[in-house]
């Protein structure tokens, strides 16, 4: 397979889109503003500046100004692009803080496929550009991530029923309670072994005893005994009776 010649690391990348950047505030940029700019020492600014003269990314006499080539604008650019995306997707859409949305994307933004990238694109944009604003389910999930519970919409919907049904794991209920089945979130082979068990939909069941570090539970269904590992147990949504 032939190697596109102008493939460059990650770290390169980071000086074009660093030129680029500063580029948009000055009109001139010195190895001493990479250096201030990337936090790094000159010398090593001077090493991978000669690494992207070479491949003719950059104009750069020893110590002058430096320049981006038209092929070094076309790169710094798409790089730059990636990185706005996906600041904008982990802060605004998210809601991570800017500061760590902001280290985040230059971590990851030399690593994402252009399918990945136009998948976020859009995503975003249908965020914003949302007749009825932002969608239910993302105000659904900031609320989520603030209270750490499901809002109270959601846990209807799950069920199917109204929003005061009590949903839970039945890896939260204590000793003595009762709950109907509502869900096995699962879709493998611990599904078939909890549905073979009897933990189908409308089903009633008893906690009879919860160990000290909540595994295993033991319910009483069906007039049967089984024990559950706790992981089990998380998989089987229930309404507390």
């Amino acid at each position: 397979m032939a190697r596109n010649v102008l493939a460059i690391s990650p770290s390169l990348e980071d000086y074009l889109e660093s030129i680029f950047v500063i580029k948009q505030k000055k009109q001139t940029v010195r190895v001493k503003d990479l250096a201030r700019h990337l936090k790094v020492k000159a010398p090593s600014v001077v090493e991978v500046l000669r690494k992207l003269k070479e491949k003719n990314l950059i104009v750069h006499e020893y110590y002058g100004y430096i320049e981006l080539t038209q092929e070094g604008i076309n790169k710094a650019k798409a790089v730059y692009g990636r990185h706005i995306m996906l600041k904008k997707f982990l802060h605004q859409i998210l809601g991570i803080d800017e500061k760590i949305a902001e280290t985040d994307a230059c971590r990851i933004e030399h690593y994402l496929s252009k399918e990945t990238l136009e998948r976020i694109i859009k995503f975003i944009d249908f965020i914003e550009t949302c007749p009825q604003g932002e969608p239910e389910w993302l105000n659904n999930f900031y609320y989520f991530v603030q209270h750490k519970k499901r809002p109270p919409e959601c846990k209807a919907k799950f069920l199917g029923g109204n929003s005061q049904n009590n949903i839970v794991k039945l890896s939260d209920l204590k000793v003595g309670a009762k709950a109907k089945i509502s869900k096995i979130t699962d879709t493998g082979i611990l599904k078939s072994k909890l549905l073979g068990l009897g933990f189908v939909k409308g089903e009633i069941l008893k906690i009879e005893k919860v160990a000290p570090l909540g595994s295993p539970v033991d319910v009483l269904i069906k007039n049967t005994h089984i024990s559950l590992r706790k992981e089990e147990a998380e998989k089987v949504i229930v309404e507390v009776l």
